[in-house]
């Protein structure tokens, strides 16, 4: 269980020549195939050295699931189902990822703040849904199961950084953190000074 996924073509741009015959339905079971195959409890942990197959399909799955999730004014939640389908099996194969593939931390700073930076703007369109239930008065919107996923997956995303250990030669992952943390306290900081201006 240690070895990659097949070369199983994603159906987004920029994975193994960007086949887009997928349906949305055949993808979402792609995406759950790899957690149960790969990223289960049961399976083995993945080694250090098959990480790059997994930096991969984290960072295409950010860039295409986790980029731009509609907003309340734009469409009802109720049709959008499959994009709320696939977003919720992205985060899991991104938390799994995270928990399972050893040395996943060493060497993706940049991926990691890619996530991150996704996953915190992901939390911020799920407030607003959850803002605009309020408003019209529904209860239990299936926006609050979304944003606790999004908020384990950040959680573990953050949880991990303790767990590194790498080389002299590469950044250490408290560092990485350090800055990405400064990062976010600057932009509260400006937003901040921007309400108070």
């Amino acid at each position: 269980m240690n070895n990659p996924p097949p070369s199983t073509p994603f159906p987004v741009p920029g994975f193994h020549g960007g086949n887009n015959n997928a349906s949305p339905a055949e993808f979402l079971e792609f995406l759950r195939s790899l957690t149960t195959q790969y990223l289960g409890d049961k399976c083995d942990r993945i080694r250090a050295t098959d990480k790059t197959v997994w930096v991969t399909i984290v960072d295409g799955l950010t860039d295409h699931f986790l980029g731009a999730f509609p907003q309340p004014d734009i469409v009802s939640w109720n049709t959008m189902q499959d994009k709320v389908e696939m977003t919720e099996a992205t985060l899991e194969v991104i938390r799994r990822v995270f928990l399972r593939v050893d040395g996943i931390y060493t060497g993706s700073v940049d991926l990691f703040r890619k996530v991150f930076v996704r996953l915190l703007d992901l939390c911020g369109v799920l407030d607003i849904w959850k803002e605009a239930a309020t408003e019209t008065g529904e209860s239990g919107l299936p926006s609050t199961r979304m944003r606790e996923k999004t908020i384990l997956t950040l959680t573990t995303l953050l949880r991990g950084l303790d767990g590194n250990n790498p080389s002299e030669a590469q950044e250490s992952s408290w560092k990485a953190l350090r800055r990405i943390l400064q990062e976010c306290v600057d932009v509260c900081a400006g937003v901040y000074r921007l309400y108070l201006g």
